[in-house]
């Protein structure tokens, strides 16, 4: 292994850029009020990530289907 490889390596034995978190086209609703549609995004090994925006926009939710609280109704 050379030293661009190694220095690449991390812990786990993931590289960085290796996809660690992928979410494909999340829907979750509350009775008739959708509070995630169709959404999509994946987190990188050593990327940052930041869920943002107004109050009811699904961040919550987002992070609830995440950590397993809500199980979503697709995806």
């Amino acid at each position: 292994m050379d030293m661009t490889t190694t220095a690449m390596a991390t812990a786990g034995g993931r590289k960085i850029g290796d996809v660690i978190l992928d979410l494909q086209r999340i829907s979750l609703s509350f009775g008739g009020v959708n509070a995630l549609t169709d959404i999509s995004f994946d987190v990188r090994e050593h990327e940052i990530r930041a869920i943002i925006g107004p109050n009811g926009a699904g961040k919550s939710s987002m992070l609830n289907v995440i950590n397993g609280v809500y199980r979503p109704q697709q995806g």
